[in-house]
């Protein structure tokens, strides 16, 4: 810095300065933008985080529903499980019940046949005594 450079200075409204006027005034235009870039920054990050928390509330609610729907999921696969479970023994029941039946029917025809044998047995003996009896 020169001689020239130093120096006391009056501006327009006689207040005293050590800058010349023009980087006086270049200095205060400086700090006006840079007060209104942080004004501006400020207003971004208010922005930003309202964005933000608007987001961080969609993903919970998005992480509810899918807990929802996973928890949905797997209530209807395990309905799925016990009607299966519940087909299977049905079908074991319809066996048993088929296998029953198959007993019952056979144990029918042979008491069927054993009336029938009897009923002949009962009818030689009475056409033997009734021909005994002539």
């Amino acid at each position: 810095m020169g001689d020239a450079d130093r120096g006391v200075y009056f501006d327009e409204e006689y207040h005293i300065r050590i800058l010349d006027v023009d980087k006086y005034n270049a200095s205060k235009s400086l700090q006006d933008n840079c007060n209104i870039f942080i004004n501006n920054v400020v207003q971004l990050q208010s922005l930003v985080e309202k964005y933000v928390t608007a987001i961080d509330q969609q993903v919970e609610k998005l992480e509810s529903e899918k807990l929802i729907a996973v928890g949905l999921r797997n209530k209807v696969a395990a309905l799925n499980e016990e009607r299966k479970r519940k087909q299977k023994e049905q079908e074991r029941i319809v066996s048993e019940k088929q296998e029953e039946l198959e007993r019952l029917q056979a144990e029918e025809q042979s008491l069927i046949k054993v009336v029938k044998d009897q009923e002949l047995l009962l009818a030689k003996l009475t056409d033997s005594s009734t021909g005994a009896a002539f």
